[in-house]
């Protein structure tokens, strides 16, 4: 049985700006550096056009960076894909959506949609996730632990959201 997850993320910044810097390969290249050493990470694709926004992150991380319960599904070394879209910025609305997929090597799905939407103090980037994990037994504490991580993950990027804003303003 899958596992849900809903996360908001609030910024300062307007969401038509918000959305200005997820259409950046700027953004996405200085994001992939600030992720931790242990995280061998690489930003695989980058397009943005009237069609909205593609990035590719691939993130490989070792068996024993992971925890016990994980590592025992998991290959030797995991490569982790994730792609997103966002749809291109709606003015009318003030908003954008788009979603996310991951391809794990392991019996593990994962994914979510996104909405950015303008606030009266910003903006929000509401996320709705869904982790699906086929291991008997074991595999609602594995989907427990993926969202736990992906909230982390999130918040980790919301923080370097904000600082990559104040200093690229």
């Amino acid at each position: 049985m899958a596992r849900r997850m809903e996360h908001v993320i609030g910024l300062d910044e307007p969401a038509v700006n918000l959305y200005q810097n997820f259409a950046s390969r700027r953004y996405w290249e200085d994001l992939i550096g600030a992720y931790p050493q242990s995280t061998d990470s690489e930003l695989a694709h980058f397009s943005s056009d009237e069609s909205g926004t593609d990035i590719t992150f691939t993130h490989r991380l070792s068996r024993r960076d992971l925890p016990s319960i994980v590592a025992t599904v998991a290959p030797l070394n995991v490569v982790v894909v994730r792609e997103q879209h966002f749809d291109p910025f709606d003015r009318a609305t003030n908003s954008a959506t788009g979603h996310y997929t991951t391809q794990v090597p392991a019996p593990l799905e994962f994914g979510g949609t996104y909405i950015l939407r303008q606030t009266e103090n910003g903006s929000e980037l509401r996320l709705s996730n869904v982790c699906k994990v086929n291991v008997p037994l074991v595999g609602g504490k594995i989907e427990q632990w993926v969202l736990g991580g992906l909230r982390s993950l999130f918040d980790a990027e919301r923080d370097f959201t904000r600082e990559w804003i104040a200093s690229h303003s």
